[in-house]
């Protein structure tokens, strides 16, 4: 009887232990101010900080569409980028793609 508690009691540290883990990694996380990433040294542009902006610009005009779809296709990323490359928020990360760079 008293094994098969000090068995349970160890199983129940490990899971614990294992519960408590993924939360720690969730602090690795890239956390970005529009196109900038926020790093010890002060804000840094990335191309994974800008594709979040696009998505959140695209989903601020009612778009279904997630930053994962941004990062993983780019002809979305060109693709919203020519359709909502005109908004403000969108002059860094869509300046090649924007519609007045066309040249017309």
């Amino acid at each position: 009887m008293h094994r098969t508690l000090g068995f349970g009691l160890i199983v129940l540290a490990v899971a614990s232990l294992l519960d408590i883990a993924p939360l720690k990694q969730a602090h690795a996380r890239i956390q970005c101010q529009g196109n900038f990433q926020v790093t010890k040294y002060g804000p840094v542009a990335t191309p994974y900080c800008e594709e979040e902006q696009i998505a959140r610009v695209a989903r601020s005009y009612g778009w279904k569409v997630t930053a994962s779809e941004v990062h993983k296709n780019p002809l979305k990323k060109v693709y919203i980028c020519q359709i909502l490359g005109g908004d403000i928020r969108l002059k860094g990360s869509c300046a090649s793609y924007a519609p007045e760079s066309y040249g017309f």
